[in-house]
């Protein structure tokens, strides 16, 4: 299959995440966050001093800490992990891997909230996990 024919279908597949993700690099560049873009395996991946997230062609992650998680140079190859996620599924993946993902962030922000403590476990489950698997990533060795 012609590259630009294989990279408009992988597009399209993946449109929901694709036009979410240039309206987030958008806001980024707006902002001033971003810190660093290379593409790698067909994806943008960019650096952030705020997002980590990936929808589609962007990949966005932070080596930066805040008072909800602790992120490392790990979380690059997480989000690269959902990347996979987002082209196998493709439109499906915001509802399947989008929503449950934001809703186990959600909860780990009210924790820190509550108890004064981070949630250590957001990555020990659905679909992090699968996220940490299909990138690469290995946790507490």
């Amino acid at each position: 299959m012609p590259s630009l024919l294989k990279h408009s279908l992988l597009f399209a597949w993946e449109l929901p995440q694709n036009l979410l993700g240039l309206s987030l690099l958008s806001l980024e560049v707006a902002a001033g966050t971003v810190r660093g873009v290379e593409v790698d395996g067909g994806r943008v991946v960019i650096e952030s001093d705020v997002a980590a997230v990936s929808l589609g062609l962007f990949v966005f992650w932070s080596r930066k800490s805040n008072r909800w998680f602790a992120l490392d140079e790990a979380n690059r190859e997480h989000e690269i992990g959902h990347s996979f996620q987002s082209r196998m599924l493709g439109p499906a993946y915001l509802p399947l891997v989008g929503v449950p993902s934001a809703l186990r962030a959600l909860y780990a922000v009210a924790y820190r909230e509550v108890t004064g403590r981070r949630w250590l476990r957001y990555y020990e489950a659905y679909p992090e996990d699968w996220a940490d698997r299909l990138g690469g990533v290995r946790r507490g060795q």
